[in-house]
């Protein structure tokens, strides 16, 4: 008898036993999908603040190529004012030298005053002539980091 009984309940529970595993499909819990969603988020976040700091560091290094050229072009300008000065200068030393009249000495220094006076104005013209500067670009404001799911 008990061997028909034991029989009886190992026929019943493996004949219900696959029915009750019959549905297998498993549901995410919510809390997988958050952190799923988190991780989405937080890679968006990444990637826009990387864009955003790209796109700075290229803007300051065109605005850094343009600030030395603007430099190298105004320091020219000085270079060639000064060189002209100091030839008006020296041309100017060597008339009074050899002068001996009054006349002589003011001709002398006339011609170093339009001397000068062609110097400044070629040096304007050259730093009228230089590009100006773009206005710097400023640091991104990058975005709140996205929070951690509590739950």
């Amino acid at each position: 008898m008990k061997k028909v009984l034991v029989a009886t309940v190992v026929a019943l529970s493996l004949g219900t036993g696959s029915a009750a595993f019959a549905d297998t499909t498993a549901t995410p819990s919510p809390k997988a999908t958050a952190h799923q969603q988190y991780k989405a988020s937080l890679e968006k976040w990444k990637a826009d603040n990387q864009a955003a700091q790209s796109a700075f560091k290229a803007a300051m290094a065109d605005y850094l190529a343009k600030a030395k050229a603007n430099h190298a072009a105004r320091e020219a300008a000085n270079t060639a004012f000064k060189s002209a000065v100091n030839a008006a200068r020296d041309a100017y030393k060597s008339a009074i030298a050899a002068a001996t009249t009054a006349e002589a000495k003011t001709a002398a220094d006339n011609a170093r005053k339009s001397a000068i006076a062609a110097a400044i104005a070629a040096r304007d013209a050259a730093i009228k002539a230089i590009a100006p500067l773009p206005t710097k670009p400023g640091k991104p404001t990058l975005a709140a980091k996205p929070a951690k799911p509590t739950a």
